[in-house]
């Protein structure tokens, strides 16, 4: 897979190192506790952690590893930017895509667009779209292609200083096997920091482009993003989806993202729902309720 030169229009004549996992205290009792209240004697195992301003967190096993499923798709995001930074090599030209990068019985609506297409090219920006605003799984790994696999995205995202996040099988390898959907895990602390991070560290063309697709997303409108319909707050987020287990249980349902709010406030959040026993649109209802007990502390 050839790369060249222009979506990161951003020629860096120099690299700044960012720390993004940053030590983060907790400083909000009241919203702390109103959390704790809401998600104590749930039917599911949750996830919670909010960094708020950049420095104020509150969370809810906020260390404990949850599978991301499509949320590993944002993580992969931020470690190509870093990885094309770092490396210098800035993609423009179109990227040649075959039907065998096109692997079937996969969720992939570019696979069936070009359903028949020997071979297309896209730009960089359109592989993103798709993994980013469609969850494309064959899109994602096109991008982790680019970057020479997972081993160097998981070096990218230590690069940046974050831990505990993890991204070591490809949506093919997920596919083969489901339990490997437990290995891309990441704690809600960790996606925290790596969003608050990518909202504010990185200035660059790339950056604000993946930013342009997380806030112009149209999935997942009722988690995260449900509370905030109609206000002037805006969002960027990415979701991920699980299948339901043989007891009849979903394995997760998640979404994560950044707020900027009308009044000046900031936050990142993360919210991960494990093997609920809700169905699908209640357990989304869970993470709009979370995101509305955080959007109406901070909005007072």
């Amino acid at each position: 897979m050839r790369k060249i030169t222009l979506f990161i229009a951003v020629v860096l004549t120099f690299i700044i190192i960012h720390s993004c996992g940053k030590s983060v205290s907790s400083s909000d009792p009241s919203l702390q506790k109103e959390m704790n209240e809401y998600i104590e004697g749930k039917d599911a195992n949750i996830g919670v952690a909010v960094i708020i301003d950049r420095k104020d967190t509150i969370e809810v096993n906020g260390n404990q590893a949850f599978p991301m499923l499509s949320v590993y798709k944002f993580p992969i995001a931020v470690a190509l930017g870093d990885y094309l930074r770092v490396s210098n090599e800035l993609v423009a030209d179109p990227i040649t895509i075959t039907q065998k990068d096109l692997k079937p019985d996969t969720y992939s609506p570019m696979r069936e667009k070009y359903e028949g297409v020997e071979s297309f090219k896209l730009s960089l920006y359109d592989i993103i779209a798709y993994a980013i605003q469609q969850s494309d799984n064959n899109a994602s790994d096109i991008l982790l292609k680019i970057m020479g696999g997972t081993e160097n995205a998981m070096l990218s995202l230590k690069r940046l200083g974050i831990e505990n996040i993890n991204v070591v099988s490809t949506e093919e390898e997920m596919h083969e096997d489901n339990q490997r959907c437990y290995d891309n895990s990441a704690t809600p602390i960790a996606m925290a920091q790596l969003l608050d991070c990518f909202d504010h560290e990185f200035e660059d063309l790339y950056t604000r482009n993946v930013k342009q697709l997380m806030e112009t997303c149209a999935t997942g409108v009722n988690r995260l993003a449900k509370p905030l319909t109609d206000t002037d707050a805006i969002i960027g987020h990415k979701t991920g989806t699980g299948f339901i287990l043989s007891d009849g249980r979903l394995m997760a349902i998640n979404d994560v993202g950044y707020v900027h709010l009308p009044n000046g406030r900031i936050y990142s959040i993360a919210v991960f729902i494990e093997n609920s026993g809700y169905d699908i649109q209640q357990t989304e209802e869970i993470i709009a309720e979370i995101s509305e007990i955080v959007y109406d502390h901070l909005s007072r």
